[in-house]
């Protein structure tokens, strides 16, 4: 009796399994067991992959490919500027050249009140000749030559400017001018019974001082 029912029973165990496995109650729980979720089929996904950059550090990257961009603009900008400039030196250099040429010529020429060459000089009739060997007119007083010329900064003064000079309690047009020709210097016919000479822009003691560049 006791060997029978020991071989009984698992019998009749294994035909229930063999029953719920065919009727499908032990397969789902077997196969939910076994699969892999799909969250985690989602996640295994997203880190296998290569990581994006955020939105951050997409903006970083952008900002610094602008910086960049403004930066090599700012480089090229200032390249063609120093090349005009040097262009522009260079064209006033040729153009003053002659100028300059003409009035140390006539160093040592008399000055002589209403005169304007080519053998005695008075001071703007001095400067109206010079600027003729560059094929400019300008009118022989130098009140007119102040109006015609472009106002500049004496620190800005470059050879073939006119400098123009207002005596102490003077007022209304300058009183004088002269031909600047560089280091603070300039070539002018000063006054009765002097010469055309060079002098420094500041001989004129008390006298106020100012500069025009010539159109």
């Amino acid at each position: 009796m006791f060997t029978e029912r020991t071989h009984s029973t698992p019998r009749r165990l294994r035909r229930v399994l063999s029953g719920l496995v065919l009727a499908g109650v032990v397969l789902t729980p077997l196969a939910s067991l076994t699969a892999t979720p799909a969250g985690a089929q989602e996640i295994a996904v997203g880190t296998s992959g290569p990581a994006r950059p955020s939105a951050v550090a997409a903006r970083l990257v952008a900002e610094r490919r602008a910086a960049e961009h403004r930066r090599q603009a700012d480089l090229a900008r200032e390249q063609v500027l120093a090349t005009l400039a040097q262009l522009a030196a260079q064209a006033q250099t040729a153009r003053v050249a002659p100028v300059l040429d003409a009035a140390v010529a006539k160093l040592g020429r008399p000055y002589v009140r209403g005169a304007a060459g080519p053998n005695a000089f008075d001071c703007s009739g001095f400067t109206r000749w010079a600027w003729q060997a560059a094929g400019v007119e300008l009118p022989h007083y130098s009140g007119a030559q102040w109006a015609q010329t472009d106002h500049i900064s004496v620190d800005d003064l470059q050879p073939g400017d006119i400098v123009f000079f207002w005596g102490p309690g003077e007022s209304g047009d300058p009183g004088h001018v002269g031909l600047y020709v560089g280091d603070g210097q300039m070539i002018h016919a000063p006054g009765t019974g002097r010469s055309v000479r060079y002098d420094s822009i500041w001989y004129w003691s008390g006298a106020r001082v100012a500069a025009g560049r010539v159109r």
